[in-house]
């Protein structure tokens, strides 16, 4: 099966499904990242924006765990 044709049954599955959990997973997977220097924090309280801060620069320092990550450890965590 050529890219093409996956693309086009991707989008025919996608068009056809009401999941809305799919939906999301799919738009995060392809929506462009956003760059933490463009986000305006400067009207928020300024304990607010140090963590925003604080948590932008563990962002780009890795210092993070993915979704996937977080859901095996949850599961871990339930299964013990």
């Amino acid at each position: 099966m050529t890219t093409n044709d996956k693309k086009k049954q991707v989008l025919d599955l996608l068009g056809s499904t009401y999941d809305s959990t799919i939906i999301d997973e799919i738009y995060a997977i392809l929506q462009p990242a956003v760059n933490t220097d463009e986000i305006n924090i400067q009207q928020l309280p300024d304990k607010l924006q140090e963590k925003i801060n604080r948590a932008i620069e563990d962002y780009n320092t890795g210092n993070y765990i993915t979704h996937e990550e977080m859901k095996q450890k949850l599961h871990q965590w339930l299964t013990k």
